[in-house]
């Protein structure tokens, strides 16, 4: 099954097809960047104006490793802009399929927000 793409943008990293959107989470008072891969592998959350910055992982591929797609939260190694730009989503892109070494977050319900 494909997934939603009106009202979504879409871009394209290393010849991969992805589609990401910006909406209001409704557990908390965060709005959330979401980046989702067409094949559905790379699942990636980012909350936005939080003190930490993070991501959280919820697809079964991160960093070029398998997954047990349970959500994991790792420390985002630049920080979140105002403006949510092409440029960012890629940069989180790349982080989140080329880089490695992610510093995970192990999320006990305080430490970060969401």
């Amino acid at each position: 099954m494909g997934i939603a793409k009106k009202g979504r943008r879409k871009i394209t990293v290393f010849n991969k097809s992805y589609v990401w959107y910006v909406e209001a989470d409704c557990d908390s008072p965060y709005y959330i960047l979401n980046i989702v891969s067409d094949d559905k592998t790379l699942i990636i959350s980012c909350p936005l104006k939080t003190e930490t910055a993070y991501i959280i992982s919820k697809g079964n591929m991160f960093q070029n490793k398998k997954t047990n797609g349970i959500w994991s939260r790792y420390l985002l190694p630049f920080n979140v802009p105002e403006i949510i730009t092409p440029k960012f989503v890629s940069d989180i892109i790349f982080f989140a399929t080329h880089g490695d070494k992610a510093d995970e977050i192990k999320w006990n319900g305080n430490d970060v927000p969401v």
